[in-house]
């Protein structure tokens, strides 16, 4: 009766331990979900809150890294982002979508976006100057202005301590904008109606508001687009070459033009003509001869004249001497023979055919 009894003592007491184990394990489980599940929410890009304050310096998680100053780091995971001073290790400025700073090492500020907003910050110590409070855009800082958007779209000018000192109900942001970057004292803008002109920094109009497109470049002459036709102005606005060309390119050696027959010319940089006739590249043309290799391949040889090409895929004849046989009238040259060549017209199978003249054989 003894040995029973101890015998069910015993086996109550292995009973209420691994009930003990048990619930042990069980609070283990939920606790290890819980965490888990913490765990899971923070690395989903849901709340900027999550991601600038609980996940305070997960750099895998950040894997996009812009250097703003020697100390001052732009850390994102693509949603969302912080800066940081390095030296001190802390975060100066949180909730950053993204920061774009200007290429003129005059302009310490930045744009910056949080939480729908545009503002800017000082790249020096990537601290807030101008709050992401109300700006619905913001464009990099030119010269010491920067416009900005609010809500009814108008476009204003601010100084570096977010002062407005350009305001006008007729600037208006269209579906496209080159940045509204200040050159000489000069910026393109655009009107109620889309079109461009371009103010200077009282906000008045220097070139009224009637263009396509007005964009800048780098040697500081402003190109014009209207109807499809381009223009140019030089660096205080003032024209060089109507608005009748095909397409315009300025370079540092002068102004490659193309007129509506697609031929090139090359200007000065103030407007005048430098060379009668340029193109772009230059290919030699083959014909297919009666002859074979060691192979037994047909021999291909090169005909004396070349072919020119201009621009949106037109070319033209050249002669053994370099001069244009014909216009860029076509689409693509070949050769049928030592000295004749078939033309085709508009990227079709309609062509003519040339001798090494550029007399058509045919008439």
């Amino acid at each position: 009766m003894k040995f029973c009894k101890f015998s069910k003592m015993r086996n109550l007491r292995i009973l209420v331990y691994l009930k003990k184990v048990g619930c042990i394990i069980l609070y283990a489980f939920f606790i290890l979900c819980f965490i888990t599940g913490c765990y899971n929410i923070c690395h989903r890009p849901f709340s900027g809150f999550v991601h600038s304050v609980i996940l305070d310096d997960r750099y895998d998680r950040y894997y996009h890294k812009e250097e703003l100053n020697e100390h001052i780091t732009f850390y994102s995971n693509g949603a969302h982002g912080y800066v940081k001073n390095n030296y001190t290790d802390k975060k100066v400025l949180r909730d950053v979508k993204w920061v774009i700073k200007s290429d003129n090492m005059e302009d310490t500020l930045a744009c910056y976006a949080s939480n729908g907003f545009r503002g800017f910050l000082d790249v020096r110590t990537g601290r807030s100057v101008i709050p992401a409070e109300r700006y619905t855009k913001a464009w990099l800082f030119s010269e010491g202005l920067a416009a900005v958007m609010e809500k009814d779209s108008t476009i204003k000018f601010i100084d570096t301590h977010g002062q407005v000192v350009i305001s006008n109900k007729d600037f208006r942001y269209p579906v496209f904008s080159y940045g509204y970057l200040f050159y000489d004292s000069l910026c393109a803008m655009t009107d109620t109606s889309g079109k461009w002109g371009i103010i200077n920094r009282n906000g008045d109009w220097v070139v009224r508001p009637e263009y396509d497109g007005i964009a800048h470049v780098q040697t500081g002459h402003w190109k014009l687009s209207k109807n499809e036709q381009k223009g140019l102005l030089d660096k205080k606005a003032n024209p060089i070459l109507p608005l009748e060309y095909r397409d315009i390119n300025v370079m540092e050696q002068g102004i490659s033009v193309v007129f509506d027959d697609y031929s090139m010319q090359m200007m000065t940089l103030d407007g005048s003509l430098k060379y009668q006739f340029v193109s772009g590249d230059i290919d030699d043309i083959y014909y297919t001869t009666q002859e074979t290799n060691e192979m037994g391949d047909d021999i291909r040889k090169l005909t004396p004249c070349k072919a020119y090409s201009t621009y949106a895929g037109r070319c033209g004849l050249l002669s053994p001497e370099g001069k244009p046989l014909t216009k860029p009238d076509f689409t693509s040259i070949t050769s049928i023979g030592p000295n004749l060549y078939y033309c085709v017209y508009d990227f079709t199978n309609t062509g003519i055919i040339l001798d090494d003249k550029g007399n058509h054989v045919n008439e």
